[in-house]
């Protein structure tokens, strides 16, 4: 009888085993479907773009949600600014497809907040506007968009990249964009042809006198305006020798966009095509530290090397 029993009791111990080893085995499944991260991964600019997407900024209702892009232009201790544009061709031919952007709004995020504000019209008082409060508490987007905005640095403006200033560049390594009819003389030589602004009927002009005598000076592919005896470098090819310094460093024909890479990384990376063939690229640069010039510098590449640089502003 006794050995019955012990029988008993073993294998009632057995199966308690095999109960107690199926439900552990079935709670480290379940522990491990619940630590087992998601890949939630999303960058800055689709997290700005799903967050503004799903608001009532003003823009959408003039533009619509599809032409309108969003992405960050500045992040500051408190606050990020989002820069919305449009994209237009702004090309005179079929053939040659030119692409550029036009803002179209400003809003301002408030992380501590959750305020979301357009600022668009009247920055001094700013509309408050409605999204989806979910798409910022599941993201830290100051954190998220540090290694991509423009970083503003308390006590300094906005630490803009990318940047040509303007005192800093030397045309032929003796004028900067600004000089003189004669100076003009002395180092390019007497113009290759000259017409009247009124005659050009442009959109904007650098001196904005509208005088009945401006003109354009043209040489070696070059624009030059002038008021008076003042000139400035409207558009500079490197053509016949001409160059430019920046900072000291040359910038000629001979110069590739690999070069200007080490001058300007993200202008580079972000350069667009302005043909299918991928031979002429441009990339834009900013005038200003603060970022008050609405208008940027275009230089222009064909076949990897530099053909032009543009001083670009808005009608």
């Amino acid at each position: 009888m006794s050995r019955i029993v012990v029988f008993f009791a073993l294998v009632l111990f057995s199966c308690q085993g095999q109960s107690t080893n199926k439900a552990q085995q079935k709670t480290d499944t379940v522990d491990a479907k619940i630590i087992v991260p998601k890949n939630n991964a999303i960058s800055c600019e689709q997290l700005v773009k799903k967050l503004v997407k799903s608001s009532n900024a003003v823009a959408f209702s003039q533009f619509g949600d599809t032409l309108v892009h969003a992405q960050v232009a500045y992040l500051g201790p408190e606050k990020l600014t989002i820069k919305l544009y449009v994209i237009n061709d702004i090309s005179e031919t079929p053939s040659e497809k030119r692409l550029v952007e036009h803002a179209v709004g400003w809003l301002e995020f408030h992380q501590k907040t959750g305020q979301l504000l357009d600022i668009t019209n009247d920055p001094d008082h700013p509309v408050t506007l409605r999204y989806d409060k979910r798409i910022a508490q599941e993201h830290d987007l100051s954190k998220l968009c540090r290694s991509s905005a423009m970083v503003f640095k308390p006590g300094s403006g906005y630490a803009l990249r990318d940047v040509m200033l303007v005192k800093d560049i030397k045309f032929n390594g003796k004028l900067g964009r600004f000089f003189t009819r004669n100076e003009f003389e002395k180092v390019f030589g007497r113009p290759d042809s000259i017409q009247l602004l009124k005659d050009e009927a442009p959109c904007v002009t650098i001196f904005d006198t509208e005088a009945p005598d401006d003109k354009y000076l043209y040489k070696n592919g070059s624009r030059f305006e002038t008021s008076g005896d003042s000139v400035a470098v409207e558009e500079f090819w490197f053509l016949n020798g001409n160059f430019m310094s920046y900072n000291g460093i040359r910038i000629d024909a001979s110069t590739t966009i690999e070069d200007i890479q080490q001058l300007f990384p993200t202008a580079v990376n972000e350069r667009q095509g302005m043909d299918k063939a991928g031979k002429l690229w441009v990339i834009r640069l900013r005038e200003d530290n603060e970022g008050i010039v609405d208008g940027h510098i275009r230089m222009y590449f064909k076949d990897g090397k530099a053909q032009s640089i543009h001083w670009w502003s808005p009608c």
